[in-house]
Order: C-alpha cells, then sequence, then structure tokens
C-alpha cells in the first residue's frame, strides 16, 4: 500500500498510477481506492476512474468517476452510492458537490434506517449533508415505504445520526370514545449539550386544544425534568360534570448533590382536578398515581455512621381510596449505627409532623406531631450451618395532638434461629433450612393514641414483625414464629423452593387498625416457586388464619416458548382486605385474574393481549387486542383498548357508584432510525396500569 500527500504529489507519480490495474492511496484529506488515476490537463483536477471507493471526511462514496480539485479540494461526482462513517444515513443520487464537511447531493435517494435492503427511504430533488452538525436538510421530498409514497416534505430536516437536533418529530394520534380523535406533533429543540425541551401542540376533537411541554436537563451535580401540559378548553369535561373547562397537570423531579454525600430530592406534581390522569393518561412517578401524586422534598446525608434525612412528604390525593394516607410535613430521621465483632448498635431519633386526609374529605384531616427515640443492640453469630440472632429494641414515643399529649415506651426483644442442611451430588443440591423466631413486646396500654396506621399487611414476609402497616399502634407481640425452607436446584436447571411457616401466639394479643381493636389472629403461610431451562416458572401464596381473616391465595405461571410465544397468567384472591374508603373503615373481597399473551403468526407478525378480570363482580376490567408487525427497518402496530373503573366524580359528589368504561384505538408506526408515532404495543400489554 502506496501512502503520498496529494498537495506534495506530482505527475510523475501520477503516471505511475496508470501503469497498475488497481491502485489504493492514503491522503491527507481522503483515502481512495481505484483502477485508474490521472490528472485533468484543463482544470488540474485529480479524476478517480472505475471501481472507485473514495472516503473524503467521513463521506464515503461509491462510483465510476470522481474528480477533486488539487486546489481547493473540491470534491464532484455522478451517479454515486454514499454512506457516513459512524452515522445512520446512506444511499444514492445522481450528482454530488462536496467541500470539506459540507455536501450537496442532487436527485438523492437517502435513508436513515439501520437495515441492509431499502425498506425506506426518502427521494429528494435537493440534499444538504452536514457532516460537522450531524444534520440533513432536503427539499422536495417524499417518504417511501414498500414502494408507496406516504408522505410529501416541501422541506424539511433530520438528524443523520442517534444524536440530537432540533426539529419536528413523528406525529401521535390515537382515536377513543370519549375523546375522539386525539393529535399531536412534538417539536423537539436541542438547546445546549445538558438540557433540551419538547413541545408538543395537542389537538382532541371531542375536547379541544392544548398542549405538553418537557423540558430535562443534566450535569455531573444535578439533574432533572420539568413536564407540563393543559387544554384550555375541555368541552365534554365542562358539559358532563359542569366544572371549568381549563384542565391541567405539572410535574417536576430534581436530584442534586449540593455538598460532599449530601443530596437534594424534589419531586412536585399537582393537577387542575382529580380526573385528569384518567382522561389523558400522564407521568407521575409511582404505580400508585391512581391514588395520588407526590410531593416531595428531601435532604440526605450520609456519612461512616449515621443517615441523617430531612424530608417533606406531601401529595395530592386523585382517588378516595388513598385517603388514609399521612402526609410528613415535616420528618427529621437521624440514625446512628456501629458494627464491634458480632454487635450492631443503633440509635434512631425521628421527629414527624403528620397530617391525615386529603383533598376529598376535612373530615379526616388532623395534625399529630411525633418524637420518637429508638435504641437497639442486635447480637449474630454464624456456627458453620447454624445462624443465630437476638436483637433487643426499646422504642419510647411521645404524641402532640390539639388537645392532647401521650407518651409510651415500649421494649421489644427478638431472637431469630436457623440452621442449613445440604446434600449434593453431580446434578442437583438440596438445601433444607428449618428457622425458628421468637417475637415479644411488652403490653402497654395505647387506647389514647391518636390513629396513624394505613392498615394491615396481608401477604408480607414471614407476616411481618408488627403486622401492620405505619408505626402507629405497636400490638403487645407474645408470639413464635415456626418454618422451614427447602430448595432444591442443580445442573438441570430445574429450581424448587417450598417454604411453609406457623405463627403460635402465646398469649392472646390484639391489633388496633384505624379507630378499631380486634385479635390478632394466628396465621400460617405457604409458598411454592418453580422454574426451569425451558422457561417455565410458576409460584402459589397461601395465607390462612384461625378466624378467616387473612384468607389470601395467590398463583403466577410464565411460559416462554422456543418460537417466541409467550403466555402468562396471575391470579389472586383475597377473602377480606382492610382499606378507608369515604370516610368507612370497609372490608373488602378481592378474587381477580389476569392473562397476558404474545403470539407469533409468522416470523415478522404477532398478536398481544392483555385481560384483566374481576371474578367476584363478574366484570372485565381492561382489554387490550393488537397486532404488531416487525422487519429490519420498520414496525407497525395496532390496539383496541377498553378500561373500566368508578367515576369517581359521581363517588365522591352523588354517591353514586356508577362505571366509568373508556373504549380507544391507538396505532404505532416506526421506521427505524427516523422515529416513531405513538406507543409501542408492549406499553399497553406489559405495563400494570393503562394510562
Amino acid at each position: 500500500m502506496q501512502k503520498a500527500n496529494i498537495h506534495n504529489t506530482n505527475l510523475l507519480f501520477l503516471g505511475l498510477a496508470l501503469l497498475l490495474s488497481s491502485i489504493t492511496s492514503h491522503a491527507q484529506d481522503f483515502s481512495y481506492s481505484a483502477d485508474n488515476v490521472r490528472t485533468n490537463n484543463e482544470t488540474g483536477a485529480i479524476v478517480f476512474e472505475n471501481n472507485v471507493e473514495l472516503v473524503y471526511e467521513d463521506l464515503i462514496i461509491s462510483s465510476d468517476k470522481v474528480s477533486i480539485d488539487d486546489e481547493n479540494k473540491n470534491l464532484t461526482s455522478e451517479n454515486i452510492s454514499f454512506k457516513v462513517k459512524d452515522q445512520l444515513i446512506w444511499g444514492n443520487a445522481q450528482k454530488i458537490s462536496a467541500f470539506k464537511d459540507k455536501s450537496v447531493l442532487r436527485n438523492v435517494e437517502f435513508s436513515l434506517c439501520p437495515c441492509e435492503e431499502k425498506i425506506w427511504w426518502v427521494e429528494a430533488e435537493k440534499v444538504n449533508l452536514d457532516l460537522l452538525n450531524e444534520s440533513v436538510d432536503f427539499k422536495n421530498a417524499r417518504l417511501i415505504v414498500d414502494n408507496k409514497t406516504i408522505f410529501y416534505f416541501p422541506k424539511g430536516s433530520f438528524p443523520s445520526s442517534e444524536g440530537r437536533r432540533s426539529g419536528f418529530l413523528l406525529p401521535e394520534i390515537s382515536i377513543s370514545n370519549k375523546s375522539g380523535t386525539d393529535f399531536s406533533v412534538p417539536y423537539y429543540l436541542n438547546l445546549a449539550k445538558n438540557f433540551d425541551l419538547t413541545l408538543e401542540p395537542r389537538l382532541i376533537s371531542k375536547r379541544g386544544a392544548g398542549t405538553s411541554t418537557e423540558f430535562r436537563y443534566l450535569s455531573k451535580k444535578y439533574n432533572g425534568y420539568i413536564k407540563s401540559s393543559f387544554l384550555a378548553q375541555d368541552k365534554e369535561y365542562y358539559e358532563k360534570y359542569h366544572k371549568g373547562s381549563f384542565r391541567w397537570s405539572f410535574n417536576s423531579v430534581h436530584n442534586a448533590e449540593i455538598f460532599s454525600n449530601t443530596f437534594l430530592n424534589i419531586k412536585y406534581s399537582n393537577i387542575g382536578d382529580n380526573l385528569f390522569l384518567r382522561d389523558f393518561g400522564g407521568d407521575f412517578n409511582g404505580e400508585a398515581e391512581s391514588l395520588f401524586i407526590p410531593q416531595v422534598l428531601k435532604i440526605s446525608n450520609f456519612g461512616k455512621n449515621h443517615h441523617l434525612n430531612l424530608k417533606i412528604n406531601a401529595f395530592k390525593i386523585i382517588n378516595p381510596i388513598g385517603l388514609n394516607q399521612l402526609q410528613e410535613l415535616p420528618e427529621v430521621e437521624f440514625d446512628w449505627f456501629k458494627n464491634i465483632e458480632n454487635f450492631q448498635y443503633n440509635f434512631n431519633f425521628k421527629f414527624q409532623s403528620l397530617r391525615k386526609g386529603g383533598s376529598f374529605s376535612d373530615n379526616l384531616k388532623q395534625k399529630i406531631e411525633r418524637i420518637s427515640l429508638s435504641p437497639q443492640i442486635k447480637f449474630s453469630k454464624y456456627y458453620s450451618n447454624f445462624y443465630s440472632e437476638i436483637k433487643f429494641n426499646y422504642i419510647y414515643d411521645v404524641f402532640y395532638t390539639k388537645n392532647k399529649e401521650i407518651s409510651r415506651t415500649i421494649p421489644n426483644l427478638e431472637a431469630n434461629f436457623s440452621s442449613k442442611f445440604f446434600k449434593r451430588d453431580l446434578n442437583k443440591t438440596l438445601m433444607l433450612e428449618p428457622f425458628l423466631s421468637f417475637i415479644f413486646s411488652k403490653d402497654n396500654d395505647q387506647s389514647n393514641l391518636p390513629s396513624i396506621n394505613s392498615g394491615i399487611f396481608n401477604d408480607s414476609e414471614n407476616f411481618s414483625k408488627l403486622m401492620i402497616s405505619g408505626d402507629g399502634y405497636i400490638p403487645m407481640r407474645n408470639d413464635l414464629l415456626i418454618g422451614i425452607n427447602y430448595k432444591n436446584f442443580g445442573k438441570n436447571k430445574k429450581n424448587h423452593n417450598i417454604k411453609i411457616s406457623k405463627l403460635i401466639g402465646l398469649k392472646d394479643r390484639d391489633l388496633k387498625t384505624t379507630d378499631s381493636i380486634f385479635n390478632l389472629p394466628e396465621p400460617y403461610q405457604a409458598k411454592w416457586s418453580y422454574a426451569d431451562d425451558k422457561n417455565l416458572s410458576f409460584s402459589t401464596s397461601l395465607n390462612k388464619d384461625n378466624n378467616d381473616s387473612f384468607d389470601s391465595f395467590s398463583f403466577k405461571f410464565n411460559k416462554n416458548f422456543s418460537n417466541s410465544n409467550q403466555f402468562s397468567l396471575d391470579y389472586i384472591w383475597i377473602k377480606n382486605i382492610n382499606s378507608y374508603f369515604l370516610n368507612k373503615e370497609n372490608i373488602r373481597k378481592i378474587n381477580f385474574i389476569e392473562l397476558k399473551e404474545l403470539f407469533y403468526i409468522n416470523s415478522r407478525t404477532s398478536i398481544q393481549s392483555k385481560i384483566d378480570y374481576d371474578l367476584k363482580n363478574s366484570n372485565l376490567n381492561n382489554f387490550v387486542l393488537g397486532v404488531e408487525y416487525e422487519n429490519p427497518g420498520l414496525k407497525i402496530g395496532a390496539a383496541v383498548i377498553n378500561s373500566k373503573g368508578l367515576d369517581w366524580f359521581k363517588v365522591i359528589n352523588e354517591n353514586k357508584f356508577d362505571e366509568y368504561s373508556q373504549e380507544s384505538f391507538r396505532i404505532y408506526f416506526e421506521l427505524k432510525g427516523l422515529g416513531s408515532l405513538g406507543r409501542p404495543l408492549n406499553q399497553y400489554t406489559r405495563n400494570k396500569e393503562l394510562n
């Protein structure tokens, strides 16, 4: 391989090159491979002919003839194929004129598809290609898919790589019985290297016009985003509920390191009305968005032997089931810990100013201030296959309410013992782990305590040490927990796990939830899980007690087939579950099944479905059925979605438990390398909740 500097190349070397049948050369500004190289005596340009492969800057050109002006390095050619190094764009052009990192192409076919064949492409009269800014500007262009023109662009631009560049994104469209046709066209602004903005005008035929914005930022010390949406005049909402027609939402997150080992976290969300998410969807950081949306400010400091948290934890309740939630305005918590050999020392201090209630009811609102001190010492030790742990915890609490001051002291003693026995051979390992725990807490009069418990744990590991969610009322305990854990795993990749446990009350005890006290039952729990190398897995869980207060059963099954088909089934049954609903303690029953399916008709076409069915009420809650086609260059999908739930507006304002049902038709269209329209089908069939 001969190397030369084009600037210093003379006619003698070019004459010698003509004697070679194939020449490959590397220059300061470009490299090439060609059958013939000559100099145009009139213009002085260097001409490469026959089987030309030339790299000019990062532009790779294939042609039968390419000319480069030796003086100013202008490149010209006709009937070329081209692609760009480390960028997505490739195609053909009738003519090209290039200088350094800028090129002008005429009568162009180009694509950004990361595929080897022409699945989709753009035909344009003129294209300006900017290698430095990774942009493609075009004029009089047609978007062609499968040899059919689907869109015309008089003028436009694309990024030529996966990098960010300002411009219009593909539109989104959906159709529903409540909103009609929902159409939006996002516009992306690449404001700087570390922050950007997306503007999304939105037109909803039955409701009106609005817009959404998303501002994102990122640096070494901080990151976050700000999202907002509004609808100026919602005709459907006003006509149905006779409420103000201006509707809006706001959602923001900010994370920052303000000092060494000190961090700031802010989450603030709000909505103009409690039905906004139901009607328009939204991202509000959590699966509990149907109950409430967060409003949190937290400062955390982490040291070698301590944690310090300063927190304001509030929220906007949007579903009356969440009325029993507690707001912390503020909370200060300090944890100190130290390990010395087998001993662990902990000290916890907590101050809370609590508010209970929410936006639908003032009857539940109350103010409670709490100071808590809790020292703890724990001893743990491994003896071969035997493990022992003894933990002593002392709780001192003072509660301040509007009319009184209440204190309590509760010592807690917990002892845990377990041992593991193994049997191994060449193919598998069997493990048997019996365990025993003793839990003791002193009886203490807590009848005058304010109610700050949210409810009862129905399916917690080892029944939870306190059995209640929240740390208000702590029941007297004198209990023995016994159980056994069995595992079978090995080279055959068939794994079994069986766990059985029983809680035995050595003395009568009670439990307070909300404003009632009842006897704490003596439950037992059984769990079994199985998985193998054939992508089959299932698990079951059973809870039961003496008086049927905690009865529950769940079953999960999942199978992935060799042809990529998938099937899953989730079933849950709870006989009695405590909730706080519309200012009343409610005992509810749950009998629910969820089915998910992915079936491939052929290698490129699939059918996906999701069914959520309430067996207790014989009601179909959610239904999704869609079809999707995918090849290396594009993906097309369509789905029919039916979502049902209570109409919370009528529940609250009219005490009517009417059903709210929404049917919609969604489409998804993605040109790989360019962008997408809508949401992929698996977001509807695999997510826990539908927007």
